[in-house]
């Protein structure tokens, strides 16, 4: 039986967004990736990303389309 893990939401910094035509082209570059469920990105350059997916090939992916990417991580207390 197939082990089913929980959707989780991962969040990038983009470096190199100059528009909407960018968000556009990193939101499909995301979405061919097996296991993402939705991309939102924001005006700043910030990347949410739901779905069964690591923030190593989210940023791969993205440094295969000239953009860079970092991982913000969630802090939680």
């Amino acid at each position: 039986m197939a082990r089913v893990t929980p959707e989780r939401t991962q969040r990038l910094q983009i470096s190199g967004m100059k528009g909407p035509a960018c968000a556009v082209k990193i939101e499909q570059a995301l979405r061919q990736l097996a296991g993402v469920k939705n991309v939102e990105i924001d005006n700043e350059g910030i990347a949410s990303i739901a779905g069964d997916v690591e923030p190593e090939d989210l940023i791969k992916a993205l440094s295969a389309t000239n953009y860079q990417a970092r991982s913000i991580r969630q802090h939680q207390s």
